[in-house]
C-alpha cells in the first residue's frame, strides 16, 4: 500500500532517513541546473501564495533494520533530491521564524552518508546559531563561519545545498512573504512512500538503478530498447546525454501541468517525427500504411538509417529556435497557429491535421538544410499555400508530398527558384504551383508587391489562394475569371494599384460571411441548379467563386462610395433588363432568375432583411404548393422533372445541410413573397418595376 507522507511524518515514522553512499550528490543545487531549479522553486512558492496543497509524486526506498530490530532506517532510492530540498526549506523557514528548536529533533533524523563533509554540514546547520537577518545572504554567511571548512565546497552535495539556500533567499515569498514552516508541517507538500519490498526487490536493486537512482519507469524501459536500436549510431552517447539534460530543457515548457517529467512530450514528438520520416520514404498509393509510429519494429526500420536519426536529433535540438516563431496565424484558426503553436501541438500530443504536420515538417527540413532562418518564413508560407489548397492529401499521397518538400527545401532562394522556370511539385496542386510561380515573377518585377500579396494570402476567406483576385486585374466577367490563366506575359501589364483596390472592395463584400451579397448572386455561377432533385446549392468554396470576384470587380469599377448603393444600383439595372425581355415577369421560367426577383422584392419592396429571406440557410429547394403559400410565377420551372408545366409552380424553401421533403412547407423557412398574409405585397411585380425605375 502507498502511504502519503510529509517530510515531518516520514522522519517521525522512522528512526533515521539515510541518503546512502551509493546515491549521487544533491544535483538539484548544481549551478548548471539553474533553469530546472528555478521552475521547481516557482512551483513551490506558488503553492505558498495560493495555499494549495501539492503532491510531489512517489518516493521509493528500502527499510533497513538493526539486528535487534529496534532501529528502522529508511533509505531513499528515488526521491533524494525532493527530500533534500524539502529539508532545506524547513530549515530556511524555521530560521526565519526562530522556530528551529521546535523541529530540530525530527530534522536530525535526516542524514547524508554520501560523504562525511555532507553529513557534518547538515549537523552544523542544525546545531549552530543563525540570525534570521542573515538569511538574505545566507550562503555567504555560512561560508565565513569558523566551523565551515572550505574543502567542503568540493563536495557536490554541500555546494548544491548552499546554492539552493541562496536561491531560497532570492524568493520574496520565502524571505519576507507568506511562506511559513507551519504550512509545511500542516502538509502543504506531500508525497507517497513506496517501500521496495512491495516489488519483491532487495538492496541488489542498486546496481540495476539508472543514473538518477530510480526504479525504471515505462519511459526508462522504452529508452533502453530505443538505445539498442541506435547502438551503431556514431553519436549515441550524445543522444543519451541530451535526453537527460538539453532535451529536458527544450521540452520542459510543454509538459503537462502538475507533472515534472517530459517523458510524454518526448514520446509525442518522437511519434510526430517518425510519422513524417516513415511517409517520406513510403510507397505512394500503397494498400495500407503503419498506424502505430511508436512500435519498436517501426522505430527499428526508421532509425536504423543514420540520416533519419540525424534528423530526429536535429528536430529535438532545434525546438528553442522554432519556439521563437510565435507570431502570426498560418492556418486562419480562431486560435494562433504560428510555427511555435504547431510545435506545441505536436509536443502536447494534440490532434495534428495534415496541414499542421506538413507545415511544421517543412520548417524543420528547411532549417536542417540551411542552418539559418533567413528565408524560413517565405519557405513556410509557400508550403502553407500549397498544402492548404491541395485537395488530395490523404496518407497515400503524403509520400509524394513530403518528398517534394524535401526537394524544394534544398533551394537557397525560394522566390528566385520558383520564378526561374515553371514551378511544379509532385503531389501538390498544379494550379496553386502556377500561382506561386506567377507571384514570384511579380516580386521580381514589382518591388512593392510582396507585402500586399502576403496580406491578401493571409485573408481568412482566400487562405493562400488568390488566383481569382489576380485574374480580376485583367478581366471582369465571372466566366472569364473562371478560365483565366496566369501566364508569364501577364506580369508586364500587372497593375499594383488595381490589385490593392480590388482587395479593399473584396474586404467590404466579405463582411459577415458575404451575407449582404449572396442574394444578389442567386442568378450567378455561385449557385448550381440540380435539375433532377429540385434544389439549388451554393458553391462550398464560395469565398473564391468567380461570381464573388466578378462582383468585387464591378463594385471596384462602379466608384460607388458604399456597397449598399452599388447593390441597389445593380439590382435596378437587372430588373429593368428583365422587364424589357419579359412583358410579364411572372412568365420567367429560369429558376435562378425567379429566385433573384424574389430576393429583390423581399429587400427593396417588402423592406425585409437578408436574414428574413435566407435565415442562415443558404441552400434552396422547392415543393408542391400547399394552402397558405402561393407563387408569383405561373409558367413553371424550365428543365424541372416535376414543375416544368405552365401553371404548375412550386413553393421555395431555404434549408441548411439537407433538404427534408417529408417536413413539408413551413413559413419559418419559406420565402417572404410566397407566404400569404398581410405582409405580402399586392401587385408585387408592378411595385418592383416602379422601384427599379425610380
Amino acid at each position: 500500500m502507498n502511504n502519503k507522507h510529509t517530510l515531518m511524518s516520514l522522519c517521525k515514522n522512522y528512526d533515521k532517513i539515510e541518503i546512502p553512499i551509493i546515491q549521487r550528490d544533491y544535483a538539484q543545487g548544481r549551478k548548471k541546473e539553474e533553469k530546472v531549479r528555478g521552475r521547481f522553486l516557482e512551483f513551490l512558492t506558488q503553492a505558498f501564495v495560493t495555499n494549495t496543497p501539492v503532491e510531489l509524486d512517489f518516493v521509493y526506498g528500502n527499510v533497513r533494520e538493526e539486528d535487534d530490530k529496534s532501529i528502522h532506517t529508511f533509505i531513499p532510492v528515488d526521491g533524494q533530491q525532493r527530500l533534500t530540498t524539502l529539508w532545506l526549506l524547513h530549515w530556511f523557514l524555521s530560521v526565519k521564524e526562530g522556530r528551529l528548536d521546535e523541529i530540530v529533533s525530527w530534522m536530525r533524523k535526516f542524514s547524508y552518508e554520501t560523504r562525511p563533509s555532507a553529513h557534518i554540514f547538515c549537523e552544523k546547520l542544525l546545531s549552530e546559531s543563525f540570525p534570521s537577518e542573515e538569511l538574505e545572504n545566507i550562503d555567504e554567511y555560512i561560508k565565513i563561519q569558523k566551523w565551515f571548512d572550505n574543502e567542503w565546497l568540493n563536495d557536490g552535495t554541500v555546494s548544491g545545498m548552499l546554492q539552493m539556500l541562496h536561491d531560497f533567499s532570492q524568493q520574496e515569498v520565502l524571505l519576507n512573504g507568506t511562506a511559513t514552516v507551519e504550512a509545511l508541517i500542516e502538509g502543504l507538500f506531500s508525497f507517497y512512500l513506496v517501500p521496495l519490498e512491495l516489488f519483491g526487490l532487495s538492496d541488489e536493486l542498486y546496481i540495476r538503478m539508472n543514473a538518477r537512482g530510480k526504479v525504471l519507469t515505462d519511459f526508462e524501459n522504452f529508452k533502453s530498447e530505443f538505445f539498442k536500436i541506435l547502438k551503431d549510431y556514431p553519436q549515441l552517447e550524445a543522444i543519451k546525454d541530451k535526453i537527460e539534460t538539453n532535451w529536458v530543457e527544450n521540452l520542459w515548457p510543454y509538459k503537462k501541468k502538475g507533472t515534472y517529467v517530459i517523458d510524454q512530450c518526448f514520446m509525442n514528438y518522437l511519434r510526430f517525427i517518425t510519422r513524417c520520416l516513415y511517409f517520406r520514404q513510403a510507397k505512394p498509393r500503397a494498400e495500407n500504411y503503419v498506424e502505430n509510429f511508436l512500435d519498436m519494429n517501426v522505430l527499428r526500420t526508421i532509425y536504423s538509417e543514420q540520416d533519419n536519426t540525424d534528423f530526429l536529433q536535429f528536430a529535438l535540438d532545434i525546438i528553442p529556435v522554432i519556439a521563437k516563431h510565435d507570431k502570426g496565424n498560418l492556418l486562419w484558426e480562431s486560435y494562433n497557429t504560428s510555427l511555435a503553436d504547431l510545435l506545441a501541438v505536436s509536443l502536447r500530443g494534440d490532434n495534428m491535421t495534415i496541414d499542421m504536420t506538413i507545415i511544421l515538417y517543412s520548417a524543420l527540413i528547411y532549417l536542417k538544410q540551411h542552418g539559418d532562418i533567413q528565408e524560413l518564413n517565405s519557405f513556410v508560407r509557400i508550403v502553407r499555400n500549397l498544402i492548404c489548397n491541395t485537395k488530395d492529401k490523404s496518407e497515400r499521397d503524403q509520400p509524394r508530398i513530403l518528398r517534394s518538400i524535401d526537394q524544394f527545401s534544398t533551394t537557397d532562394n525560394v522566390f528566385e527558384t520558383i520564378a526561374v522556370e515553371e514551378f511544379k511539385l509532385e503531389g501538390l496542386r498544379e494550379s496553386q504551383c502556377r500561382e506561386e510561380h506567377f507571384k514570384a515573377l511579380l516580386r521580381q518585377h514589382h518591388v512593392d508587391v510582396g507585402e500586399l500579396i502576403e496580406q491578401i494570402e493571409d485573408n481568412i476567406n482566400l487562405r493562400g489562394n488568390i488566383t481569382s483576385l489576380l485574374s480580376a486585374i485583367y478581366t471582369s466577367s465571372a466566366d472569364d475569371i473562371a478560365s483565366f490563366e496566369l501566364s508569364d506575359e501577364k506580369v508586364a501589364s500587372f497593375d499594383l494599384q488595381r490589385l490593392r483596390s480590388l482587395y479593399e472592395h473584396y474586404e467590404h463584400i466579405s463582411q459577415d460571411d458575404f451575407s449582404s451579397v449572396r442574394g444578389d448572386l442567386l442568378d450567378s455561377m455561385l449557385y448550381t441548379h440540380y435539375k433532377d432533385s429540385g434544389r439549388m446549392i451554393y458553391d462550398d468554396n464560395y469565398s473564391k467563386n468567380p461570381a464573388i470576384i466578378a462582383l468585387t470587380a464591378a463594385y471596384t469599377d462602379s466608384k460607388k462610395k458604399d456597397l449598399e448603393t452599388f447593390l441597389i444600383d445593380t439590382e435596378k439595372k437587372k430588373i429593368r433588363r428583365l422587364s424589357k425581355k419579359y412583358e410579364d415577369l411572372g412568365e420567367i421560367r429560369n429558376v435562378k432568375q425567379q429566385l433573384y426577383i424574389y430576393y429583390v422584392l423581399t429587400r427593396r419592396v417588402m423592406n425585409r432583411s437578408v436574414y428574413d429571406f435566407f435565415g442562415n440557410r443558404w441552400r434552396i429547394g422547392w415543393l408542391e404548393k400547399e394552402k397558405g403559400f402561393t407563387s408569383l410565377f405561373h409558367e413553371g420551372i424550365e428543365d424541372d422533372p416535376w414543375f416544368s408545366e405552365p401553371g404548375h409552380n412550386p413553393i421555395f424553401q431555404t434549408y441548411g445541410s439537407q433538404f427534408r421533403y417529408n417536413w413539408g412547407l413551413n413559413e419559418w423557412h419559406a420565402l417572404p413573397p410566397e407566404v400569404v398574409g398581410a405582409n405580402r405585397p399586392q401587385k408585387a411585380f408592378e411595385k418592383l418595376l416602379e422601384w427599379a425605375n425610380s
